[in-house]
């Protein structure tokens, strides 16, 4: 690994850990509303996210990782900022307007048992929220990573606060939705306080040039953004509508999981993103070679910690719901199963879509996104009648692994990226650790039940750990590379 790879581990690390805290923060505030509220409040809630996600995703084109680009390609700091607050404040109007439109016109769009003012106050959440991109993919782009963890873990630590004085003194879901709009609000104040204070920048007023770069960008994304954006926030509103507030209400429980498993990954391939983005931004040999090398050692990395992740809150399932939201939502074991594997899925398949983003030929995303679209209509029709929250969660794999294929070949004549070896290395050992894990539980379960789960996740994390190293010699440097990270000397020396 080169300097570079390490200083990326070393602010992979810190955006992670900062990253799960704020969302260990917000995962505890929700799992003190479902336990105080009940199914039917979470389902509330998710359909207000929904809701909301769908029309923002009609709405909203994909500015956002337009704007971590440029700025990453170390453009003009000022224009950015001032392209991407002009750009954000005409479209979030747009999204008001729309909202306000559509609840006027279709009365009939809220179900019963939701309150009105749950939707309103889940929209300025994200009205917030999308405002704070102009701050949050300036500090991404310039890897401000301290900076950005403050943003994230302050904004999540008023919430939760906030959760537990609404949850003592006024239970109600409308005031849980509000913590979340006071969320979004502080969010966008710490950021533009990191950015603008903590860092000194000052907005200029942006050029033809910016303006053309940004539109350069995000003109396929205008295509392929909202159908993504709208793929990930129907599911909630399909699972309340077909399948009813408490099914929905154990769905939210296992997305809110997946969604916590997930940021294991999601902070990595941002920075991945940002980093490709500059060795990318000149094309010659010495920076293709770089973004080779940086490419496979994240996804060996990234697999390496999401495989053993996703193998423990499979294994812990039940005592994991049964002990945070209690007995009543066991029901929404089903599905988390399913999420995790499309949790590993992502962790294997994601990174190759950020080469492409970083080499600006998402153009080619288009019409792949229009199949996707029809075929989880498709496949969504089908399984949520029939299965609930779990059919919706397998439509939510099988969209990872479709068609995966497809991008891995475009990697591969772009970058000269193809498969690592090591997916298929960890996909087996996933697979191994399943079938251990569940086949012991099953054999010991009438001698000793207590004994049961523990001896199975200790057996199949020995069989696991001889698989990686007959298979995979090279994971044992990947403890120590880890050590390094979290241990204080190795801090020592890395660039900051």
């Amino acid at each position: 690994m080169g300097a570079s790879s390490g200083d990326l581990g070393k602010k992979s690390l810190l955006l992670v850990a900062a990253n799960w805290t704020g969302t260990a923060l917000g995962f505890l505030a929700a799992v003190l509303v479902a336990r105080r509220l009940g199914p039917e409040a979470v389902g509330a809630l998710g359909y207000g996210f929904g809701l909301i996600g769908v029309v923002a995703a009609v709405l909203l084109p994909g500015f956002a990782q337009a704007h971590t680009k440029r700025v990453a390609e170390r453009r003009d700091l000022g224009r950015c900022l001032a392209a991407m607050g002009a750009i954000q404040l005409g479209l979030q109007t747009a999204m008001v307007v729309a909202v306000l439109a559509a609840i006027w016109a279709r009365p009939g769009l809220i179900p019963p048992g939701i309150p009105l003012a749950v939707i309103y106050l889940m929209l300025g959440h994200r009205v917030a929220t999308n405002l704070a991109t102009t701050f949050g993919g300036a500090l991404l782009g310039r890897q401000w990573v301290g900076s950005l963890a403050f943003v994230l873990m302050g904004s999540r630590a008023a919430r939760l606060v906030a959760t537990l004085f609404v949850l003592a003194w006024w239970p109600d879901v409308r005031a849980v939705a509000a913590t979340y709009a006071l969320e979004g609000t502080l969010e966008l104040a710490l950021g533009a306080w990191a950015v603008y204070v903590r860092r000194g920048a000052r907005p200029v007023r942006p050029d033809a040039e910016t303006l053309r770069a940004y539109w350069a960008y995000a003109r396929p994304l205008l295509v392929t953004s909202p159908i993504g954006l709208l793929q990930d926030s129907l599911d909630r509103v399909l699972v309340a509508r077909w399948a009813g507030l408490q099914a929905a209400g154990y769905y939210q429980v296992a997305r809110g999981l997946w969604e916590v498993l997930g940021t294991l990954n999601a902070q990595p391939f941002n920075l991945l993103f940002a980093r490709l983005s500059q060795l990318f931004a000149r094309r010659d040999a010495r920076g293709d070679e770089e973004a080779r090398r940086l490419f496979t050692s994240a996804v060996d990395k990234l697999l390496f910690l999401a495989v053993p992740a996703g193998f423990l809150l499979w294994a812990l399932r039940v005592p994991v719901i049964g002990l945070l939201y209690g007995p009543a939502f066991l029901p929404a074991q089903g599905a988390l199963m399913i999420f995790v594997l499309a949790a590993i899925a992502q962790a294997a398949v994601n990174p190759y879509h950020f080469v492409i983003y970083a080499l600006e030929q998402h153009a080619r995303f288009i019409p792949v996104v229009f199949v996707r679209f029809g075929l989880y209509l498709a496949t969504m029709v089908v399984a949520v009648p029939m299965w609930g929250g779990s059919g919706a969660a397998a439509v939510r794999l099988l969209l990872v692994l479709v068609p995966a294929w497809v991008f891995v070949r475009w990697t591969r004549e772009l970058a000269g990226i193809g498969v690592e070896r090591v997916t298929w290395v960890y996909a087996a050992g996933f697979g191994l650790l399943v079938l251990v894990s569940e086949g012991m539980r099953a054999a010991l379960a009438g001698v000793d039940a207590p004994l049961a789960l523990p001896a199975a996740i200790l057996v199949a994390t020995a069989v696991y750990a001889g698989w990686l190293r007959l298979a995979h010699p090279g994971a044992g440097a990947h403890l120590r590379y880890a050590r390094g990270l979290v241990w204080p000397p190795g801090w020592a020396g890395r660039g900051s």
